[in-house]
């Protein structure tokens, strides 16, 4: 009896096991290692129904291809071979245009033709100048790209043959590699791939520029776009976004730049510019198009006194503010986090970025700051050190005081009730200003702090959530 009792429960363990493993089962049947031709990574999002509109094969085609035992059952990271694709190889990805990428130097990458590239990606014969840094991509990989080559940049007078030989390619080989019409192709000022030396970085940008990095959250509406990268400290670099030049500096070997990007720059389209001089001379340049994300901010129309509304003192007052905080000092000031600029943290009655109309639409304007409420006569705290570069009365800001804490970033101070501090005073973190009031033109005493960067007031409070640069 026994024996029997141990056959039936090793039975009934052995249905439970096949019971769960069928339940477990992927969408696939096969294994891998049979897997043939032309594969696709699913990404978010995707659908088999979708897959097959994307890649136009039928979709039993699909599922017989697979061997799809759940067709409904797709998870993003699964790979799908692609039946009835043999102009190209490869596994094929979606990814964003990585920043210091541009058309020419991804497909030169991914060793893709222009017919490629159009293939993939449904271009029109316009839309490759238009891909911008975040656009997602197709991409064919594990066939050989040029993930891992070094870059150089073509200098003037230096011939083809004499980039190879630096470079230990053949002239042929890099005509090949980087798609050139012949060994004369290459032209001053171009950035070859060099696959006779390992590299890395981004290809549109010179050998010596290398892991460029856009920390988040990147071209997004009123942040702070920050950038990173390593490069030799004898480089001279300059650059543009969205009408500001671009500041670099040099900060524990790497290279930094800061610079606010406009509330009304959401939805636009630019070109970020990098240029600049190489440590022998050779000049170089780099634009590639960008698209400002919108942030989400709110919008609300307000009844306010009419004499709030004058546009030519507004636009006065506004100039003067800018062409103070549009100042670039060499000298970086803070060290560490931020902190609060007021006690009651919680009491923010109007945030950044608000779009704000007035008076049934006679005015608008976004709201550059965050108001901090809770009555008059709080203290008001200096967030980081900072060097006063303005403490006075103003029309429309009232009693403002204004900080310098370098590299183009400055803070404002509105209404206040009283001043502490004077033009010239270096301030540590903490350290009172002044405290709240009513003055200038607003409906009630409360704080109006501003933080600009670059000449553009940004989001204030990323600046207390996370540590700059």
């Amino acid at each position: 009896m026994a024996i029997k009792s141990n056959f039936k429960t090793s039975l009934l363990l052995s249905l439970l096991a096949a019971a769960l493993l069928l339940v477990t089962t992927p969408a696939f049947a096969q294994e891998e290692a049979e897997a043939e031709g032309v594969r696709y990574v699913v990404q978010p999002g995707d659908t088999l129904s979708s897959i097959s509109v994307r890649f136009d094969v039928a979709l039993n085609e699909l599922i017989e291809a697979n061997s799809l035992i759940n067709p409904n059952n797709l998870n993003v990271g699964d790979v799908l071979v692609i039946p009835g694709i043999d102009w190209i190889e490869g596994t094929l990805v979606l990814q964003p245009l990585p920043i210091g990428e541009d058309y020419v130097s991804l497909k030169r990458r991914y060793l893709l033709s222009d017919a490629d590239m159009a293939r993939l990606n449904r271009f029109t014969s316009t839309s490759p100048e238009q891909i911008y840094t975040g656009f997602q991509v197709m991409l064919a990989t594990e066939h050989g790209e040029l993930t891992e080559s070094a870059r150089a940049l073509v200098r003037p007078g230096v011939s083809l043959l004499e980039l190879a030989v630096a470079s230990g390619d053949s002239p042929w080989g890099l005509v090949a590699a980087n798609q050139l019409a012949g060994t004369w192709a290459a032209l001053p000022g171009d950035v070859l791939f060099t696959p006779g030396r390992p590299g890395n970085g981004p290809g549109g940008l010179p050998g010596e520029v290398a892991n460029l990095q856009m920390v988040a959250p990147g071209f997004l509406q009123g942040a702070t776009l920050q950038l990173n990268f390593d490069a030799p400290a004898g480089l001279t670099l300059s650059g543009e976004f969205a009408g500001y030049p671009l500041h670099f500096f040099r900060h524990e070997d790497v290279w930094v730049s800061l610079q606010g990007i406009p509330l009304d720059a959401v939805g636009e389209r630019y070109s970020l510019l990098l240029s600049g001089t190489l440590p022998d001379g050779s000049p170089f340049a780099f634009a590639q198009p960008v698209r400002v994300a919108g942030a989400g901010y709110e919008r609300a129309n307000l009844t306010v006194r009419p004499e709030l509304l004058d546009d030519q003192l507004n636009a006065s007052e506004l100039a003067y503010v800018a062409e103070i905080m549009s100042q670039v000092t060499p000298e970086r000031l803070w060290e560490r986090g931020w902190g609060w600029p007021h006690d009651l943290v919680n009491e923010i009655t109007s945030g950044f970025g608000l779009f704000r109309t007035y008076n049934g639409g006679l005015a608008s304007s976004y709201h550059t700051g965050v108001d901090f409420g809770g009555g008059a006569l709080l203290a008001i705290y200096a967030p980081a050190p900072g060097r006063v570069v303005f403490a006075g009365p103003l029309d429309i800001r009232g009693n403002a005081t204004i900080l310098d804490h370098g590299w183009g970033v400055f803070t404002g101070y509105w209404h206040q009730a009283e001043i502490y501090v004077s033009v010239g005073d270096v301030v540590e973190p903490g350290q009172v200003l002044g405290i709240v009031g009513g003055t200038g033109r607003v409906n009630g005493p409360h704080l109006h702090w501003e933080l600009w960067v670059g000449g553009v007031p940004v989001q204030p409070l990323d600046w207390l959530a996370r540590t700059y640069p």
